[in-house]
């Protein structure tokens, strides 16, 4: 009895020894073909990479010479774009790189947004946003067909938000996502204007947190057409709406009807009366004076420091004066 289990124990340890051996190899093989792959990229992008330049930086015609016909090239070809996309502005260089990608890589990441491996079609999405792939906004919907992580839900609403307007506004408005204050930011700086317009009119359908988001987008894109939707949410009861909508307001640069501000001056938040101080900044000294020499007597330091700063821009202020209005 005890003959048998040690044969059968040995016997287990061979099929276990040569399982770990067949998988080893299997790894050590994988890595050799990935390193052949990056070594075949890197030498692609250092012979290329200078055409490349010429290209989307000129006027001359597509060379052929560039066109990826492998794999490792188009990635190639994809650490190349986005390098510019990353670091460069220029909207000529940008549209080049959107109408290569429609043409001549659309059906590579198509291969790869119906890959059954998440990282895969994750990475795929990424790119139909970085290149501007609008040709594959068919693909992206088809994927809804099957079950998505929350990232995949996200990146897709991102997608539309580019390319299907009316899509994002269905999606976003019909069912709100329970993103993060982040996350809705970033959707919001990506969309278009007539987005933008649309989730104005339909603001109160949003949640609080993108509410949040949304009015801070307002104030980071400073569209003056917006400051009138943004004064009429100083009246709203949630206090952190009306702080953001004047943090947005100061942003912008600009606001209509001062009276619509002088309520905050006296607010029983202190944050509201930083903001009204900050708000106020942008106004002519001789229609502000009044209110801020009132918020110089505040009792919170940072109240009376924002008004102070504002009235150090009036020359008729000795150095002495300005000094001594933060205290």
């Amino acid at each position: 009895m005890m003959d048998v289990s040690i044969d059968l124990l040995i016997q287990f340890m061979l099929v276990v020894s040569v399982f770990l051996l067949v998988f080893s190899i299997y790894l050590l093989s994988n890595r050799a073909r990935e390193v052949a792959r990056e070594r075949k990229k890197a030498a692609y992008i250092k012979e290329h990479q200078d055409a490349w330049y010429h290209y989307v930086r000129g006027s001359g015609p597509f060379p052929e010479s560039l066109m990826p016909r492998h794999t490792y090239e188009l990635y190639g070809v994809e650490q190349i774009f986005l390098s510019y996309i990353k670091n460069v502005s220029d909207p000529l260089i940008r549209e080049k790189i959107k109408l290569f990608s429609n043409e001549s890589m659309k059906d590579h990441y198509g291969k790869l947004l119906a890959s059954r491996k998440w990282s895969i079609r994750m990475n795929a999405q990424y790119r139909v946003v970085d290149f501007h792939i609008d040709s594959l906004i068919d693909h992206c919907i088809s994927m809804e067909k099957k079950k998505l992580s929350p990232d995949e839900q996200f990146q897709l609403l991102k997608i539309y938000s580019l390319f299907k307007p009316d899509l994002f506004l269905k999606k976003f408005l019909e069912k709100p996502p329970l993103f993060s204050e982040y996350e809705c930011k970033k959707l919001f700086k990506t969309a278009d204007d007539s987005v933008l317009k649309q989730l104005i009119k339909n603001f109160h359908q949003l949640s609080s947190t993108c509410k949040y988001a949304f009015i801070n987008t307002l104030g980071m894109k400073r569209e003056i057409g917006t400051v009138p939707f943004l004064e009429s949410l100083l009246k709203e009861e949630d206090a952190e709406i009306r702080i953001r909508s004047l943090k947005a307001i100061h942003e912008i640069g600009t606001l209509h009807q001062i009276e619509k501000y002088t309520p905050f001056i006296s607010s029983e938040i202190w944050e509201e009366r930083l903001m009204a101080a900050k708000v106020l900044g942008n106004l002519p000294l001789r229609d502000s004076v009044p209110y801020l020499e009132t918020l110089l007597a505040d009792e919170t330091w940072r109240v009376r420091q924002e008004a102070a700063k504002t009235l150090k821009m009036d020359p008729h202020t000795t150095m002495l004066e300005r000094e001594q209005q933060v205290y």
